[in-house]
């Protein structure tokens, strides 16, 4: 799972020509919350009961079409991730959460190690839902559960003397997924210290967000980041330097062939977050010329869009296709044009400072 590390690039904003309230901004992150964020994690979380359910009856019954609807579940579900992937605030970052559900970028196979160690010790016990929300990341989420749907051998490993063990490490993933996706809802909407609450009454004894404004600055953020982490970590990585260069495997999910997909859900995500009912680009719409700049930025997510549309090959292929490179070139020229709308006329007339962050992943 990607690793958002804050820096202080600090881009400086133009206080707009009529100055928004502390509670404009509380009421915009709340109302994206509300109508985008949690609705997206619990999406996620229907999804990952969902999927517990067909590796049910894959495990029950193993075969071509239990597998295949096992597969298909598997792409609803990264889909349903992709859409709140990018929101790095709130309850999602704790006890690790967004590493446990996916750890990519993995540049040292530790989903692959990690994955073949638990195989090869077949501990049962392991896999009770407590002792397995605090074992090794690796083969807590969804990268570990594409490597056990999308091996060439994932018929004949069910198979084998160790397929019970892998039935319940599928139970195991899907009911912590599921859990996952429950606890950050609880986490947003329940109790005193509720996160949803918070933003709504923001208090200056609160370090992480003091104030409306915070809220907003940590929401413009994650969306500014996930428009360069789309383009440098899920395109350029597996693009390389030449088309000779190609390195299709850097794409993410590329064994179960959902890298576009996935990116399609990202895109769609970030339109729900920004647009969301009341949120910010309600917020931009209300000021002096923020309609305009509201509107130019509507047209670049629609153009990425379409731009995503023209790859038609999974995207560890399309890559090392000449024709087909183009096209993803081309959409990573439109993912440039959302970055620069945000990082400056949104945040000037939104009068949010935000900082471009850097990403790594281990």
């Amino acid at each position: 799972m990607i690793r958002a590390i804050a820096v202080s690039l600090l881009l400086l904003t133009a206080t707009p020509a009529v100055a928004l309230e502390d509670a404009d901004y509380s009421a915009a992150v709340a109302a994206t919350a509300k109508n985008a964020i949690i609705t997206g994690y619990q999406a996620f979380g229907e999804s990952a009961k969902d999927m517990q359910t067909r590796l049910e009856a894959l495990c029950q019954a193993p075969g071509d079409d239990t597998l295949k609807s096992a597969q298909q579940q598997f792409a609803g579900l990264t889909a349903a991730w992709a859409r709140i992937q990018y929101i790095s605030f709130g309850p999602i970052f704790e006890h690790q959460r967004a590493f446990r559900v996916e750890y990519w970028p993995d540049k040292r196979n530790v989903v692959g190690r990690q994955l073949a160690e638990v195989l090869k010790k077949q501990d049962h016990a392991a896999l009770e839902p407590e002792r397995f929300a605090t074992t090794t990341v690796g083969v807590q989420g969804l990268p570990a559960l594409e490597r056990l749907l999308f091996g060439d051998d994932a018929l004949v490993a069910l198979a084998s003397s160790d397929g019970a063990f892998r039935c319940g490490l599928f139970a195991a993933i899907s009911a912590n997924l599921e859990t996952i996706a429950r606890d950050v809802v609880t986490g947003w909407t329940e109790g005193d210290a509720a996160f949803l609450s918070r933003i709504e009454h923001p208090s200056e004894d609160d370090e992480e967000l003091p104030s409306g404004r915070d809220a907003a600055g940590r929401l413009l953020n994650d969306l500014l980041t996930a428009t360069i982490a789309m383009r440098d970590m899920k395109l350029l990585a597996p693009l390389g330097s030449s088309l000779a260069k190609a390195k299709g495997q850097n794409a993410e999910y590329w064994r179960s062939g959902q890298s576009v997909a996935v990116l399609a859900a990202n895109l769609e995500g970030w339109r729900t977050q920004f647009f969301a009912d009341g949120g910010l680009g309600a917020l931009l719409a209300a000021q002096p010329d923020g309609k305009q700049t509201a509107d130019e930025l509507t047209t670049a997510v629609d153009q990425a869009a379409s731009a995503l549309q023209q790859v038609t090959l999974p995207l560890d292929k399309a890559v090392a296709d000449a024709a087909q490179r183009k096209l993803v070139e081309a959409f990573a020229v439109q993912l440039v044009k959302m970055r620069d709308l945000l990082a400056g006329p949104v945040t000037t007339k939104l009068n949010i400072p935000v900082g471009f962050n850097a990403l790594d992943g281990d």
